[in-house]
């Protein structure tokens, strides 16, 4: 169950990186459950920088070192440094936005890199968009963790950035300040006092006060605009109590998840329950197009008979009578003409009709 999420404008999966054009209708459907967080913006650690980034941008200009107009550079610059020190640290490599080129950067200078904004120094192909700037800014803003606007944070995240962070870095942050400021040679091998500081303070493991901090605003939503349910909560309670959270929900742990949801919270329940009955749908039609692109130059009704051999007679746990109550939001989520293809698709697979589902598909 991938689709918990909130759609960021800047995410936007595009092409044949979501050839169904599926990721708006599971976008739709997640955020009546999950209501401030993507599916890319999926890194504790990258929340951390992305405040601090903004944090010491904003200290800059008020000191009047930088005009308004310079404050992205000076992110981007910070985002840079931050990925590096991470880089250097024990946790997972993957979750770094620009870890590829991060990596070779450090190696070609042998642990001296470039920080700047041209592309000897930028992480990523557009790192304005790609990076935390584009990508982190919506879920931390409707998460509560910063305000409209590109500079600052709220009083309640600049309070937790001072105890857990900055305080760590006292007489040194104007020797860190200098490098956001002007960019220009980072040697990290020995680096210096502040970046050292640096890697520690953004390992993988997390102090107490970082998981409660993190797990109110960004797990259980609690401070989402427009939201004075605890159903966030709730949500991540029965995933608790339900789920094996080591891997992936499986269809007997929904089933169960909303068997619960029904006694503690019955809209919930609905939502959870219509995600299911979407995913139903998705999870198929996608196995069923992954192995359409492997049969180029194939006839719908000679690869229709490949599929019932290997499916049998239907596709089980559809029930076409409820999806049709998914209809209306599917339209408003993709199109009308999309969300009619998606319920002829689901009744065809229902009723085993595969040519007439990999119509639909196509």
């Amino acid at each position: 169950m991938a689709f918990l999420t909130l759609e960021d404008p800047n995410a936007k999966i595009k092409g044949s990186r979501d050839p169904l054009g599926v990721q708006p209708a599971w976008t739709t459907f997640g955020r009546h459950v999950v209501r401030n967080l993507t599916t890319v913006s999926s890194s504790v650690r990258g929340f951390t920088v992305l405040l601090l980034a903004r944090h010491l941008t904003a200290e800059l200009v008020e000191a009047n070192e930088i005009p308004k107009e310079e404050a992205l550079d000076a992110f981007l610059r910070t985002e840079q440094i931050c990925a590096y020190a991470r880089f250097l640290g024990d946790g997972d490599h993957q979750d770094i936005r620009g870890i590829e080129r991060v990596a070779r950067f450090h190696a070609e200078g042998k642990g001296t890199v470039q920080i700047r904004t041209d592309p000897r120094g930028a992480i990523l192909s557009d790192q304005k968009v790609y990076g935390l700037w584009g990508l982190y800014s919506v879920p931390a803003r409707v998460s509560g963790l910063i305000p409209d606007g590109p500079l600052g944070v709220t009083p309640s995240s600049q309070a937790f950035l001072e105890e857990q962070y900055l305080s760590h870095l006292d007489g040194q942050r104007p020797a860190l300040k200098k490098l956001i400021l002007n960019g220009g040679k980072l040697n990290t091998h020995p680096g210096p006092a502040w970046f050292n500081t640096l890697v520690k303070l953004l390992g993988p493991r997390f102090s107490d006060a970082e998981k409660d901090f993190y797990g109110h605003y960004l797990r259980d939503g609690r401070k989402v605009k427009k939201d004075h349910t605890d159903r966030q909560a709730i949500f991540r309670d029965l995933l608790e109590r339900c789920t094996d959270l080591e891997h992936r929900v499986d269809r007997a742990e929904w089933a169960s998840l909303i068997s619960h949801a029904e006694q503690i919270d019955e809209p919930l329940a609905r939502r959870l329950n219509r995600i299911f009955l979407l995913e139903t749908l998705l999870a198929p039609a996608e196995a069923l197009f992954d192995f359409l692109l492997a049969h180029n130059r194939r006839r719908p009704r000679d690869l229709a008979a490949e599929v019932s051999d290997r499916w049998g007679n239907q596709v089980p746990q559809l029930d076409r009578e409820a999806f049709q109550e998914l209809v209306p939001e599917l339209g408003s989520a993709t199109s009308p003409k999309q969300a009619g293809e998606m319920a002829r698709c689901q009744a065809a697979l229902h009723d085993g009709d595969y040519e007439s589902a990999i119509r639909a598909l196509l």
